[in-house]
């Protein structure tokens, strides 16, 4: 499968041709052959966005994951919070994506307590009922450890991986043929997880989309200057910053 929004949406088709229900974590149950889609959404809202929109295009919902502790976004501004929902009104569900790495845990009392503090900041900021979680880069003991929070749902618990046939493109590599997966009908639950950073309408090479990432951060960094910095243009204007 390539990396294209094309290649995205055709997969949206085939797992409906092939009679799975997408659903989400809350509603899965419900369904004897399903898929959950979800979105760890690591650097780029905007390009969350994009695929959300492809989604909503074909009538699917999925779950989008966001961090709260990221130097790529945030979620207090109003250029994220007009983002996020922007997604929220397409009818996808937000979730927190957690980084242990900004804390000292090293047991699952601190883990679930920091949790808890992420979830109630986004929920509050976001004016959104979150309960559920998934882990970003997480340790060895997270991830194995098949962690049960108070009414939150942990996407790395047992049920995720042992009931369902699990399927990711971490690192814009799939390590299983994903479209295969769906055709063979192997497999009643699918959660298929996918980063829309590394979607575009051609299949680019990793290299490029993140020098383009840089250069759209640039441009970015250099506006939200702009509305900070009165006449910003006698310093330095956009086209020195490309």
């Amino acid at each position: 499968m390539q990396f294209t929004y094309k290649s995205y949406e055709d997969m949206l088709n085939l797992l409906k041709d092939c009679n799975y229900c997408i659903t989400d974590y809350n509603e899965y149950k419900k369904y004897e052959k399903c898929a959950i889609l979800r979105h760890d959404v690591d650097n780029s809202l905007y390009e969350a966005v994009k695929l959300g929109k492809i989604e909503y295009e074909n009538n699917v919902k999925s779950t989008y994951f966001i961090l709260l502790s990221t130097d790529f976004y945030n979620i207090f501004s109003k250029n994220s919070r007009t983002l996020i929902n922007e997604l929220v009104s397409m009818g996808h569900h937000i979730g927190l994506h957690f980084d242990e790495v900004k804390y000292d845990i090293n047991n699952e009392v601190a883990l679930k307590k920091y949790v808890k503090k992420e979830i109630d900041i986004m929920s509050q900021e976001l004016e959104l009922d979150i309960n559920v979680v998934s882990m970003h880069r997480p340790s060895k003991w997270v991830l194995e450890g098949n962690i049960i929070f108070d009414n939150l749902i942990n996407t790395y618990g047992k049920e995720y991986f042992e009931d369902f046939k699990y399927v990711s493109d971490s690192r814009m590599h799939w390590r299983e043929y994903v479209t295969e997966i769906i055709k063979s009908s192997n497999y009643k639950r699918l959660h298929i997880l996918t980063h829309a950073f590394w979607y575009n309408v051609d299949n680019e090479l990793p290299k490029i989309i993140l020098k383009n990432f840089l250069n759209t951060k640039n441009r970015e960094m250099y506006f939200a200057l702009k509305s900070n910095i009165r006449d910003l243009d006698e310093f330095i204007i956009e086209e020195e910053i490309m």
